[in-house]
């Protein structure tokens, strides 16, 4: 069955409503800008039911141009119940369910929604995200978020923070099965190498953030700060 615009909208208005820093960019995005980060709440319209799924997801903002950064999201955190099922709500029930899950993403620990945020609030939510499952047994996912780590920890200038992670990213690295590595990354010591580089490219990726916010569809979104 499909859900009238109506309903989305409706329930695209009580997020933004509960979560006042959040601003519709798209009937299903629920956006803000935080540092080098673009992204808040999503919903997702669960396959063969008339229910959604809202996640949190967050996208770099340092990537060639705002394309490339919505190509895939940085981090992508998941809402779940106080039995650790994953939420899901009619959209024709939202008023019965909404007060419940919105209390759910409003305890989740580091979720960059309110205000400016610390790195090491970014840190934080890394870190939670090596504890799923499908991120310990992919040497993919443990790479993006690594990088993912840098590349907060060069927005802040934080010189030692950069090293200590480019430190993390090297022990993590020797227990990767390059067979479930190089199919996206390309040879190992070619990537890290490239890794390496970056962290003398800070001018060129500040840059690259500046003009993905001048984007006109980024500078309609409440910007907040990733502090050091």
């Amino acid at each position: 069955m499909s859900i009238e615009n109506r309903v989305k909208k409706e329930i695209a208005k009580k997020w933004v409503t509960e979560f006042p820093e959040l601003k519709i960019f798209a009937q299903n995005k629920l956006y803000k800008v935080v540092g080098p980060f673009v992204g808040g709440v999503e919903i997702f319209k669960q396959p063969g039911s008339d229910d959604y799924r809202p996640y949190i997801a967050w996208y770099p903002l340092w990537k060639s141009d705002i394309k490339e950064c919505f190509k895939e999201e940085a981090i992508l955190q998941e809402v779940r119940n106080s039995k650790g099922i994953l939420c899901d709500i009619p959209f024709e029930e939202n008023d019965k369910y909404f007060a419940d899950v919105a209390d759910k993403v409003k305890q989740i620990p580091s979720s960059l929604l309110f205000g400016n945020v610390f790195l090491s609030n970014v840190f934080e939510l890394i870190d939670r995200q090596f504890s799923h499952t499908l991120v310990k047994s992919s040497p993919v996912e443990q790479a993006k978020l690594l990088q993912v780590k840098l590349f907060s920890a060069l927005y802040v200038n934080g010189i030692s923070a950069v090293e200590n992670v480019f430190e993390e990213v090297i022990k993590a690295s020797l227990n990767w099965r390059l067979d479930l590595f190089e199919w996206k990354y390309g040879k190992l010591d070619d990537w890290l190498q490239k890794l390496k580089e970056v962290q003398l490219s800070r001018d060129e990726i500040m840059h690259r953030i500046r003009i993905n916010k001048e984007d006109k569809i980024i500078r309609q979104l409440n910007s907040f700060e990733l502090i050091g």
